[in-house]
Parts: C-alpha cells; structure tokens; sequence
C-alpha cells in the first residue's frame, strides 16, 4: 500500500494526464519528479484498468 503523500502524488499525476492539456514532460515539470515515474504511474493505471 502506497504512503499517503505517494497516494496524493499518483492522483494528481493521473487528474493531469487524464484532463489531456498535459505532457508526460510537463507533469513532470509540474510535480518536480522524475519524467520517467510520471510514465509509471500512467503505465500501472492503464494496466490496472484492462
């Protein structure tokens, strides 16, 4: 189970890429990550929802 703050972290990485206005780069940019965790978290949220 993810930490509160990492819980936070992967539902704003998500609310960013889901409203489309958002590159992986610019999420990244905007949350002050890694460009490569914002992936990760996209990668495991679409695998989760197959």
């Amino acid at each position: 189970m993810c930490s509160l703050p990492r819980q936070i972290l992967i539902e704003r990485v998500l609310q960013l890429w889901h409203a489309g206005q958002h590159d992986t780069y610019a999420i990244a940019a905007l949350l002050n990550i890694a460009e490569r965790e914002v992936c990760e978290i996209i990668e495991q949220s679409e695998r989760r929802a197959l």
